[in-house]
């Protein structure tokens, strides 16, 4: 009976004991488990914040490679007289011609896979202002941000890289060849301006046999932004607006009067540079003049022209008036807008804030683009040197102090011309009014 006893005590007494076991290993793997779970908690924290931070640094470099573009923008745009300009320095472009932009003076020709030593490779500084300079240095106009930027016209090689063809035609092929082309011999500079004979007042690209000196290169502009270890790579392609093509002094859509014989409109360029134009040209259908009296009228031909070419007037204000540095809100007397070293972009719509008389300006000075949506009416003491356009009628009355304006007006409507009126064509004044204007980008790709 004891023997019974003791047996079955022993029994429970294992049962007891492999159910403490039961519980160690429980506890062990419940251990082993939130030690797993922990490590895979820092490994994916510390995954997290690496890509965390490596997008972060990715970002900073697809900025830095934009604000790059920016500056280079910036730098092309104006005279090539200016000190910061970074565009080509040569009077006819060179098609060799590059030029970098640099932060810092650690850069290395070895930085730029596509190094070339047959280029220019300009480094162009601003202070002291060396346009050729080819020492590497820095000449940002800041150097908080990491990139560096190279800048180079267009080639026809490139167009061909781009999917340009016979019959697949990315740009105007007026040079006389169809020929393609290598990285070797990368062929002629691609301009842009009106350079389509068929299409005489849209801006193409083109390539022409002699360098045309009113419209510039296409140019390729590639930033590189670097932070930390991340790197982005940007290129884009930029042209400098040609403006409104020029056909005379005074265009007009619909109708052109002239009245009295104080008047004087002259197609003679003013500038001396380029071939004389009609004094006034007028669109047919359903264009037609009415002159009263006997103003002097010159240029080639001397008289007003009637003709097919419309200009794209309403297009071009809406194209430029973002980038208006000037807002007129209402009529003005007198008043100076830009001068002779600094042209402007003036803009203004005439229903916002209303204005059902259009608007007016008298004893007014200005040096650049005048934009206007609706009708103008310029009044004595008026002078302008540049451009003006008008969507809708412009009535100029010079009375005794007059109204001179060196360059050329447009309007979509009517243009009534009264007495004291001098209305010169000058190709520089336009050229500087359009030089100043942004440039405007045509391709845009992320190569990395």
């Amino acid at each position: 009976m004891h023997s019974k006893f003791r047996s079955e005590r022993f029994d429970i007494i294992s049962i007891y004991t492999e159910e403490h076991g039961i519980v160690l290993v429980a506890a062990l793997a419940l251990v082993a488990i939130l030690a797993l779970v922990g490590g895979i908690a820092v490994i994916t924290t510390n995954t997290d914040v690496k890509i965390s931070s490596n997008y972060k640094s990715s970002v900073q470099a697809l900025y830095a490679a934009q604000s790059g573009l920016e500056e280079a923008r910036n730098r092309l745009s104006g005279s090539s007289s200016a000190a910061n300009y970074a565009g080509d320095p040569a009077a006819s472009p060179n098609a060799n011609w590059s030029a970098y932009i640099l932060t810092t003076n650690t850069w290395q020709t070895s930085d730029d896979p596509n190094y070339k030593n047959s280029y220019t490779n300009y480094i162009p500084q601003y202070t002291p202002n060396n346009h050729t300079n080819t020492g590497i240095v820095v000449n940002s106009l800041q150097t908080v941000t990491s990139y560096w930027v190279k800048i180079r016209h267009k080639r026809e090689f490139d167009a061909e890289q781009a999917g340009h063809t016979i019959t697949s035609r990315h740009y105007h092929d007026n040079d006389g060849s169809t020929a393609t082309h290598s990285v070797g011999v990368p062929g002629n500079i691609v301009y842009y301006g009106y350079g389509d004979p068929l299409s005489p007042t849209t801006a193409v690209q083109f390539t022409s046999i002699t360098p045309p000196a009113k419209y510039k290169p296409v140019e390729i502009i590639t930033a590189y932004g670097k932070i930390g270890g991340s790197l982005k790579v940007i290129e884009i392609e930029v042209v400098h607006k040609p403006g409104p093509p020029i056909l005379a002094p005074l265009y007009s859509k619909y109708c052109l009067d002239i009245n009295g014989s104080s008047g004087t409109v002259s197609g003679n360029d003013n500038c001396g540079t380029n071939p004389p134009l009609p004094p006034a040209y007028v669109l047919n259908p359903p264009g037609t003049i009415d002159i009263s009296g006997t103003p002097n009228l010159t240029g080639s031909p001397s008289s007003p022209q009637i003709g097919p070419m419309d200009v794209d007037i309403m297009g071009y204000i809406n194209e430029l008036k973002d980038d208006a540095t000037i807002t007129i809100i209402s009529d003005q007397t007198n008043g100076t807008y830009g001068n002779a070293s600094s042209y402007v972009i003036c803009y203004s719509d005439t229903s916002n804030p209303p204005n059902t008389q259009g608007l007016k300006l008298n004893g007014v000075t200005g040096y650049g683009t005048l934009l206007v949506k609706g009708d103008l009416k310029l009044g004595g003491g008026f002078i302008w040197h540049g451009l003006i356009l008008s969507t809708g009628d412009v009535e100029l009355d010079g009375g005794g102090s007059g109204v001179n304006i060196f360059g050329a007006i447009l309007s979509v409507q009517t243009s009534t011309i009264n007495g004291g009126i001098n209305i010169h064509y000058n190709s520089c004044d336009i050229e500087d009014a359009i030089e100043n204007q942004p440039l405007k980008v045509i391709n845009w790709k992320e190569i990395y």
